[in-house]
């Protein structure tokens, strides 16, 4: 016999899902014949109802998965990476919980918690008083509020983090989702082979600007495809450590290993090389490897690379030269010649804006710029020769909007020395953290807990030697300090001592009384 209750609500499910394939069809159409930002948010919002249930119930894995994928959101203005628009989902649904549920807690790190309130008032201070926050993608007079956005989502990150402590069952689950999930990068790099309608997929993985109309390996620079190797090759070190690699036993490991080092020189940066050899080398002390048969194997190594480099260096492919070419060895001319181009670039940008921060220590530029300031640049563009080498490198377009590809200037002109003191504070406090966790967390933990210490004290360090954008690399931060918290249950500290029981010395016992003497 057929439930009238059972049959009504399929017919209510009926009802409602089938004008909506309907309508779904017809958007898809209109959005394949008139790709407008109308159809297109139309067409995300109602996926994205189809598929709040799994979001509502599965949205903190989601979250931490979306924090190293490269997919942007198409169909949104702005043209958003899917990590910020997960943050705020995911911390909205965060707080609803934690309001529903009295047991639901985030975890209480007042030491982090205090300079992220403090860089959120300075920010908003500072944008009051200097033009405010506008977006420009959303119809207003004054741009420049995307770097605000991207501030205020990098301190969102590390809350949304904390939220709930990583079940100890699922840290590899969760290590994975965080380490694994920018694989796609590689993606981007493919727009130039792809045919239609596979070139649609580039909606999602923006081409990569590093990649050629003709790509010839060795040659053209595939930067996406340097990313997806560095992750893999970050995931091995977190799941196995350096020990794990080369004293687990499997030879697989090793070679593997050594194949995605050599794949990360595709994107032909100095940077990634730079970081890359700085990251080994911590851990390889972290680790306590310095005191194993590595070391001579790993010295041994070194020299006999070092001295085959010597003779072979302008034959090795462009990429890779572009990546060493700051080493003191003979390069190919072209090669050195584009290396070159953009380190003069940068080092004429910072010569010309350094003066101008002493004026900016008290109060800040700010981020926000009117249209007519941003028509004052002089329209010449990043690595410009002639005529335009010699202008001031001040008013370059990037110098104008804010991108000086330099760590301290990025903090001092927009926020003055108050962004300093919360940067700094910030920084160090999570550093304490990472550092604490490696030292005194659960020894399973150890490879993932000495990766973290290490990629943050390598992002640290060329924040101010290297390269940084204050507004980008609080997210990174955030990232990797509120994902060691979670990860720990917090705060790791040294395990109390038992105290021993005090030893009690036994009595000496009286001496016999000596018989009499007859």
């Amino acid at each position: 016999m057929t439930n009238p209750v059972a049959a009504m609500r399929v017919l209510i499910t009926y009802a409602i899902l089938i004008p909506l394939a309907i309508f779904m069809g017809y958007l898809m159409t209109e959005v394949g014949n008139h790709p407008d930002y109308n159809n297109l948010f139309f067409v995300g919002l109602i996926a994205a109802l189809v598929l709040s249930p799994i979001l509502i119930k599965w949205h903190y894995p989601i979250m931490v998965f979306a924090l190293g994928c490269p997919m942007y959101l198409f169909f949104l203005k702005g043209y958003p990476p899917v990590a910020q628009v997960m943050v705020i989902l995911s911390l909205g649904i965060a707080i609803v919980e934690r309001a529903l549920n009295k047991d639901r807690h985030f975890i209480s790190m007042p030491s982090m918690t205090w300079p992220l309130v403090f860089i959120v008032g300075m920010a908003i201070t500072t944008a009051e008083l200097t033009g405010g926050i506008g977006l420009h993608t959303l119809g207003a007079s004054v741009v420049g509020g995307k770097k605000y956005v991207a501030l205020f989502i990098g301190v969102a990150t590390y809350f949304v983090l904390t939220s709930r402590p990583i079940p100890k069952a699922q840290r590899g689950l969760y290590i994975a989702l965080l380490f694994l999930a920018g694989f796609p990068a590689f993606i981007s790099d493919l727009f130039p082979v792809l045919a239609y309608p596979l070139d649609y997929i580039n909606l999602l993985f923006p081409p990569s600007s590093t990649a050629s109309l003709e790509i010839t390996m060795g040659t053209t620079r595939l930067g996406a495809f340097s990313t997806t190797a560095l992750v893999v090759a970050y995931y091995m070190l977190a799941k196995f450590g350096l020990r794990g690699i080369f004293l687990g036993g499997r030879l697989w490991r090793p070679v593997l290993f050594a194949i995605l080092l050599v794949l990360t020189m595709l994107g032909g940066f100095r940077l990634v090389f730079i970081g890359v050899v700085m990251v080994l080398t911590m851990l390889f002390f972290l680790e306590g490897l310095h005191r194993t048969r590595l070391l001579l194997v790993f010295v041994m190594g070194g020299l006999v690379c070092a001295g085959l480099l010597v003779p072979l260096s302008d034959k090795l492919p462009y990429t890779f030269q572009r990546a060493m070419s700051f080493l003191p060895l003979k390069w190919d001319a072209s090669a050195k010649a584009d290396a070159e181009g953009s380190l003069d670039w940068r080092l004429r940008m910072w010569h010309d804006l350094w003066p101008q921060v002493p004026q900016h220590l008290l109060l800040g530029k700010g981020y926000a710029l009117s249209e007519m300031e941003l028509q004052q640049n002089t329209g010449y563009g990043t690595f410009a020769g002639g005529d335009a080498a010699q202008m001031n490198a001040s008013q370059d377009s990037l110098a104008i909007t804010g991108d000086y590809h330099n760590g301290p200037l990025s903090v001092l002109l927009p926020f003055g020395m108050w962004g300093a003191i919360g940067f700094l504070w910030f920084t160090l406090a999570g550093l304490r953290i990472v550092y604490r966790n490696y030292k005194y967390g659960d020894p399973e933990l150890k490879p993932a807990n000495a990766l973290i210490l290490a990629l943050n004290l390598q992002h640290f360090i060329a924040f101010f030697f290297l390269f940084g954008a204050f507004s980008d690399d609080m997210f990174s931060f955030a990232k990797f300090f509120g994902f060691s918290v979670a990860l720990n249950w917090g705060m790791c500290g040294p395990k109390p001592q038992t105290a021993a029981a005090p030893r009690v010395k036994p009595l000496k016992p009286f001496p016999r009384p000596q018989p009499l003497p007859a």
